[in-house]
């Protein structure tokens, strides 16, 4: 094979494009990869002038947008010039070519053409990708230095200049760590650490300290260190294999701020969870106790808790009802020892702490000390129970003075006729032992005495119904005996031993109540209900004098209850004082001698012996109106 051939076959086989142009601007030589780069057939173009080619090429867009012509001539005045001799071409493809030209001693040229496409697209990811990482490293808010084996800055952030205290002018001079550690400490910028030996005003001396300790760890070391202008910096060394060191300055200042006040925070709660007179206590999910106040601690004493017993299972048995449900548990009483044994009452409630996810990790537990208002709670019942008890001996005084006045009449009448016939009996007997009785004599005697037994047998019975009714109501009120009781004909004994407060006054009763309504119930606790409310309207609803009319009615309704209606066309209830009307105590006449205990026996009555309710009705009508519910027959 002849060297020409082997030129030949070299051309084919480059991964090049190759092209030789004589000083005529004749193609003379090209090889088939500059056809592939060009995407023209093999074949076409050699032999012909290199101009042709040129203008071949502009015309398919090879060099951009506009004339082809002008196109072509500036590419064919170039490349006479052979400038630029290096210079890379991008094809309307997309692919980049890097274009070498050199002349030849004849005055033509050499053209290679090389596809430096990938290279050129990895060059520029790379450049990408630094551009990036510098963005981000002078973006991070944090600041970062590189440094070399000998310890010595050659890559860093603007933010690690700001830390520093340091120019860029200076590191660009890549100082030392040494050096730049005394800068810090001469400009006050780093203070020498607690504990540190008294060095003086010998700089050198503090740098070695510093250096000795942080300047080569032999591990990933973090520390924090003040700043002389006020900040706070969280510093990591990372040592490199090669002897190098990354580090990386974090200003930690809104974190420590942020800590401290947490700590402050942390302190006033504690204080306040310490000053609540209540039991405190914060326990883990597993019931492990994390936390307790100080009322807690004196309550317990040396047990640091409550000691075992039904108490604290109940305790146990609710922490876990809160992990399980993730709910709270409301306000309830109980009663518990504390750490002396003495029962004590706690109003106690219960509370989960959640995660971000809702699961339940702390139950915090809150217990109030009532057992003094439990006391006094008790101590006010039996109070209560004294004036009710004192209440319903004065209705019996009442009712018993309302016997004597109501009986009086009638006895009265019997006792002139038992008289008046004696007389009778008495000059009918004389004229019979004088024998001078007559048949008239002895005729008006027989009408005297028929009208006086008549007389005598009327006022009996009338006084037998009186005591008879009085006593019914007066047993009931004084034994509290439940049985069964017609509701009218009750109200009718009820009213006919109001009878005498009544006759004092201009008010009637008007009853609207139907027969054979039996309740089976408490009647004397009924009486005394119906009897205060009447009482207390004749004090306050009504002037002395004044006539007026009180309405009761009843009726079954819903099945199984009855539903009573008082109503007056007294006075009325103020708007201001109707919220308190049941409260004990309360009256508006208490220098005339009301108690106040009224209605509000009424309404303890209603709602535990009765099992029922009283509540005040306002439908803008003059006077008062309660409506009264019970049931028919009480349970149990």
């Amino acid at each position: 094979m002849s060297g020409d051939d082997l030129a030949v076959l070299a051309l084919e086989q480059m991964d090049q494009g190759v092209m030789l142009v004589d000083a005529d601007l004749r193609v003379r030589v090209i090889n088939p990869r500059l056809y592939e780069m060009f995407d023209v057939p093999i074949g076409y173009l050699p032999g012909d002038d290199y101009a042709r080619m040129v203008h071949y090429l502009a015309r398919r867009g090879e060099y951009g947008p506009g004339d082809p012509d002008v196109l072509a001539a500036g590419h064919l005045e170039r490349t006479r010039r052979a400038d630029p001799p290096l210079y890379e071409h991008r094809r309307p493809n997309g692919r980049v070519l890097e274009v070498r030209t050199r002349r030849t001693s004849a005055g033509g040229f050499v053209r290679t053409y090389s596809d430096v496409t990938e290279r050129r697209r990895a060059e520029d990811d790379l450049a990408t990708q630094r551009h990036m990482l510098r963005l981000t490293l002078e973006n991070m808010g944090q600041g970062i230095v590189l440094l070399d084996r000998d310890l010595r800055y050659i890559a860093w952030n603007r933010h690690a200049l700001d830390i520093l205290g340091v120019s860029e002018e200076v590191m660009c001079s890549k100082p030392a760590l040494s050096d730049i550690v005394r800068h810090q400490i001469s400009t006050g910028l780093v203070s020498m650490p607690a504990g540190a030996p008294d060095f003086g005003d010998d700089l050198d001396a503090k740098t070695r300290y510093l250096m000795d300790r942080l300047g080569r760890p032999e591990r990933e070391f973090v520390y924090a260190r003040p700043q002389g202008d006020g900040r706070f910096i969280e510093v990591r060394v990372v040592p490199l294999p090669d002897g190098g060191q990354v580090r990386t300055f974090t200003d930690i200042t809104d974190r420590v701020i942020a800590d401290e006040a947490l700590r402050q925070s942390r302190e006033i709660l504690t204080g306040v969870i310490d000053a609540i007179p209540a039991l405190i206590d914060v326990k883990e999910r597993d019931g492990t106790v994390r936390l307790t106040n100080r009322f807690y601690r004196e309550t317990y004493g040396p047990a640091a808790g409550p000691p075992p017993g039904p108490a604290t299972d109940r305790a146990t048995a609710l922490d876990r009802l809160v992990v399980d449900s993730s709910q709270g548990v409301p306000f309830h009483e109980d009663r518990a020892p504390d750490g002396d044994g003495a029962m004590r009452d706690w109003l106690t409630t219960k509370m989960p702490l959640t995660d971000e996810e809702g699961e339940v990790t702390h139950i915090v537990t809150v217990a109030l000390d009532i057992t003094a208002r439990k006391r006094a709670e008790a101590e006010l019942r039996d109070a209560q129970a004294s004036l009710i008890q004192a209440e319903k001996l004065s209705s019996l005084a009442q009712l018993v003075a309302g016997v004597a006045h109501e009986v009086n009449t009638p006895i009265g009448v019997t006792l002139t006729a038992i008289s008046h016939l004696g007389e009778e009996v008495g000059r009918i007997r004389a004229l019979f032992e004088e024998n001078r009785i007559r048949r008239s004599d002895f005729q008006d005697f027989l009408d005297v005495a028929w009208e006086s037994t008549r007389m005598i047998l009327s006022n009996v019975e009338r006084a037998t119904g009186l005591i008879q009714s009085f006593k019914q109501v007066a047993s009931d009120q004084a034994s509290g005996e439940r049985r069964p009781f017609d509701l009218a004909a009750y109200v009718d004994e009820v009213l006919l031993s109001l009878r005498p407060r009544l006759r004092r006054t201009r008010v009637t009763v008007d009853l609207e109540i139907p027969t054979g309504l039996i309740v089976d119930g408490y009647p004397g606790a009924f009486a005394q209900v119906l009897s205060n409310l009447i009482i207390n309207a004749l004090v306050h609803a009504y002037d002395e004098g004044e006539a007026g009319r009180i309405q009761l009615s009843a009726r079954e309704r819903p099945a199984g209850w009855i539903e009573m209606h008082y109503a007056d066309d007294g006075k009325g209830i103020p708007a201001s004082i109707r919220p308190r009307i049941f409260e004990p105590f309360f009256t508006t006449k208490r220098g005339m001698g009301a108690s106040g205990l009224g209605l509000s026996i009424c309404a303890n009555i209603m709602a535990g012996t009765m099992r029922g309710s009283i509540a005040l009705e306002d439908d803008g009508e003059k006077g008062t109106r309660f409506v009264l519910r019970f049931p028919v027959r009480l349970e149990g």
